[in-house]
């Protein structure tokens, strides 16, 4: 089971104009390889972005495998990483557990699926509401890339850019990740280390080293894990 998400269309700061492109598609992607259901969801609010964690959750807890890819908005604060819904104001850096939705959200939406949980987050672009937010605090940090992560077994989250770093839009249709993501779900008989790997070789290559996408967590050793075998 899969849930897509892309937020583009943001209303209180300028949009990001690839990230609907890739969500739609890393959705026909992941069909192909022949997952049983893909959720995409695009342009969500807070309301809307709980509401199909909701509703995913329900499949994936019945799941063996349960996938959710994000594009859009997203930033860390004081350790914490969120995810921007498009209705965010985030006038004061208090705001954010109320008008955004935090990764462990996701996290607990794909923790009962039986085989791999994976948490794919294009979500590291450099984010205009860091440069309007108040600080209530003067010693709290607000991050414009997210924080390192420690899933639990069977668990990988998978970063655009690593932890503190920011992400590229792209200047074609598609990130610089999911260009790369888009490429390698479609080959066959690559187990998902290497797939990932090799997502982290495509990346720095088409950025000049300037952008390290990053995994975090790991798979039992006792099986191998592909999108497409054939």
């Amino acid at each position: 089971m899969a849930l897509v998400i892309g937020n583009s269309a943001y209303q209180t700061v300028s949009g990001l104009p690839n990230t609907t492109n890739d969500a739609r598609a890393i959705a026909e992607v992941l069909k192909a390889d022949g997952f049983t259901s893909v959720r995409i969801t695009l342009d969500m609010t807070r309301a809307g972005m709980i509401a199909s964690l909701n509703d995913f959750q329900r499949e994936a807890d019945t799941a063996d495998w349960a996938v959710v890819y994000y594009a859009g908005h997203g930033l860390e604060v004081s350790g914490a990483n969120y995810l921007v819904p498009i209705d965010a104001k985030l006038g004061d850096d208090r705001d954010i557990q109320d008008e955004a939705v935090s990764v462990d959200r996701i996290l607990s939406a794909v923790e009962n699926a039986k085989k791999l949980r994976l948490v794919m987050l294009d979500a590291c672009r450099d984010n205009p509401f860091l440069k309007k937010m108040h600080r209530s605090v003067a010693t709290r940090s607000i991050s414009r890339g997210l924080a390192a992560i420690e899933p639990s077994d069977a668990t990988l989250i998978v970063f655009a850019a690593k932890d503190g770093e920011t992400a590229e839009d792209g200047s074609g249709g598609h990130s610089p990740f999911a260009a790369s993501l888009i490429k390698r779900l479609q080959q066959p008989t690559i187990e998902i280390n290497k797939l990932f790997r090799l997502v982290t070789s495509d990346v720095l290559k088409a950025t000049g080293n300037q952008q390290r996408p990053f995994v975090y967590g790991s798979l039992p050793g006792e099986e191998d894990y592909y999108f497409r075998l054939r």
